[in-house]
């Protein structure tokens, strides 16, 4: 490879986040042929890794918890695509400490632009009527410090905020033990609920690929990564017309719909109030959906990219 590349470094490079940017930037001809692209992950002998490797992306391990691993890991870097699991450990201050962790090797190793995948302070954004929401505000925290760090550094930082996963909205559907219907179960409202539905897979890349082409254009900006907003309601007609069979939406009860999970309580009440995020408070705060455009614009930035469609996402993984 050309000397002369500049380095994309992409954390969680074998995971859905981190593979569909590493799938965005391959798919871009014009980055592919400037950019060298590296993928961090936590075993690079793994078959995923070598599987990466084929494709000519560069394996490298990294430890989040070790900022010496990280600088080493990130050297030579000219942009970053940053993620982190809090699901791993279900601990918001470790989140927070490896979110810093990320920062402050991208800053000592000059790293010009880094993409973090945030989310919104929930906490703030409710006012603190949900407050328990720390997948939120843990990722949050880290995009106002990598916001106070930058400017120092001359470090450009884009904030891409995944929606919900339109991989969950299966796992939400049951049978009815009533009625054999197949039913969507939640506390959401049917037809007024406005869920920003993300292909977490197909389309969380093609989000990174524009910002990273915007380059400074996207300094400090906060992009709504949504594939399609819908509704309960719309969700089930899609499900009915795409598969054929009939499914229909039950709202229910917060407390009824956590009983469903199998969690620790204090995960159970963090994913409840995620619920009540998006029902009433559009997820990203109110009338978000009508800003959709703003954030669109980094997937058109990128000729040919195009967002999934839920019906195409039904039509693709909706099988028996």
């Amino acid at each position: 490879m050309s000397s002369d590349k500049k380095v994309i470094t992409v954390f969680g490079a074998t995971g859905n986040q981190g593979g569909s940017v590493i799938t965005a930037l391959l798919s871009n001809s014009e980055i592919a042929s400037t950019h060298t692209i590296r993928g961090v992950t936590r075993d690079p002998s793994k078959p995923s890794a070598q599987k990466l490797k084929s494709k000519g992306v560069e394996p490298i391990k990294a430890d989040l918890d070790d900022l010496s691993s990280l600088v080493s890991a990130l050297a030579g870097s000219y942009s970053v695509f940053a993620v982190t699991n809090y699901w791993g450990t279900m601990s918001k201050s470790t989140e927070i400490i490896q979110g810093k962790n990320i920062v402050d090797a991208c800053i000592s190793t000059g790293v010009k632009h880094l993409v973090w995948s945030s989310l919104p302070g929930a906490t703030a954004l409710t006012n603190g009527l949900l407050k328990n929401i720390e997948h939120f505000d843990s990722k949050a925290e880290v995009s106002a410090y990598a916001e106070s760090k930058k400017a120092k550094a001359g470090m450009w930082v884009t904030h891409l905020m995944p929606g919900f996963y339109m991989q969950s909205l299966k796992s939400a559907i049951q049978k009815d033990p009533k009625t054999g219907i197949s039913t969507m179960f939640s506390p959401w409202i049917e037809a007024t609920t406005n869920i920003p539905l993300l292909d977490i897979v197909s389309d969380t890349g093609k989000f990174v690929a524009g910002a990273l082409v915007l380059g400074s254009a996207s300094d400090g900006k906060f992009v709504q990564g949504v594939s399609q907003w819908s509704t309960p309601g719309e969700v089930v007609r899609a499900i009915s017309a795409v598969t054929g069979e009939k499914t229909v939406f039950q709202e229910m009860p917060v407390d009824a719909w956590e009983e469903f999970l199998q969690l620790p309580p204090h995960a159970r009440t963090e994913l409840g109030e995620n619920m009540v995020l998006i029902r009433d408070f559009s997820y990203y705060g109110k009338g978000s959906q009508s800003k959709q455009s703003e954030s669109d614009a980094f997937v058109h930035a990128v000729k040919g990219q195009k967002l999934t469609t839920l019906a195409e996402f039904v039509g693709a993984n909706w099988t028996e």
